[in-house]
């Protein structure tokens, strides 16, 4: 699961939450996306590997005359298109088609290097285009719980589309309207499935081996007392018999020697 906030200047933060999720055994991720009353969306796309993603979307809160319901066709730069697989997300296509026949389409351009990332959009919905902000932006990760999760924060320097606007129309006094500014974009928090962070892991094997040494410590404990008690059980077994042969031998009225001098039977003076 992963969720994350973003921060933007002219509305409230955009909270985004994707769960993965299985769709007639194909793999999907499900989402929901909320904000203002008209960020509100869910939305289901498939997330096959190496095949573009196809993604429904439900948005109660759209103007009035447009439909709630879009399916949309995302395109990656990873292989087949697919727009999830690792460095894929460099350069996104989305072409969206409304349930009323209304056609959008967005470009996103965020080539990366390393932890540091250049990040522009142009986006047209039938009635006009418009292009994003740049920015250039820096993403940090912290591990959560142990590394069981984590968070990472992208922060940067945005640039407002006024200047480049100017830059392309000559005017310099459309770039001194706004300057680039340092912003804090987005925080994600995205659980992680695999191994456990080393400290994690350590522990766990501290407590497995502490396990079986006493395991060992009991074992070793009963197979003393099973052995002390079959030497008792010995003696014991020994001393029976020796006292049974000792005094089974004889009985009244036998006749004994003693230093080789037969001494005859033994009388009970009392009869």
């Amino acid at each position: 699961m992963k969720a994350s906030l973003k921060l933007r200047d002219d509305a409230g933060p955009l909270l985004r939450a994707k769960l993965p999720v299985e769709l007639f055994s194909v793999p999907a991720v499900a989402s929901l996306t909320a904000g203002d009353p008209a960020d509100l969306r869910l939305s289901l796309a498939t997330a096959v590997p190496a095949l573009p993603s196809l993604r429904l979307s439900y948005a109660p809160n759209r103007p009035a005359g447009s439909s709630p319901l879009s399916a949309s066709l995302v395109l990656g730069y990873g292989p087949g298109g697919c727009p999830s697989a690792p460095g894929a997300s460099a350069i996104t296509m989305v072409v969206e088609v409304s349930a009323a026949g209304a056609l959008s389409f967005s470009l996103a351009l965020k080539p990366s290097l390393g932890d540091f990332a250049v990040r522009k959009r142009f986006y047209s919905d039938g009635a006009g285009g418009g292009m994003s902000a740049s920015e250039v932006a820096m993403r940090s990760v912290v591990p959560v719980r142990g590394g069981a999760a984590a968070a990472r924060v992208r922060w940067g320097v945005r640039i407002p589309a006024e200047m480049t606007a100017g830059v392309e129309a000559g005017a310099a006094g459309v770039m001194l309207r706004r300057l680039p500014f340092l912003v804090l974009g987005k925080v994600t928090v995205e659980r992680r499935a695999g191994k456990p962070a080393p400290e994690v892991a350590q522990q766990e094997e501290a407590a497995v081996e502490k396990v079986r040494r006493e395991n060992e410590k009991l074992r070793r404990e009963m197979e003393e007392l099973r052995a002390t008690a079959g030497q008792r059980r010995e003696k014991e077994t020994v001393a029976l018999a020796g006292a049974g042969r000792s005094g089974g031998g004889r009985s009244p009225g036998m006749s004994t020697k003693r230093d080789g001098v037969d001494v005859g039977p033994q009388v009970n003076p009392a009869s």
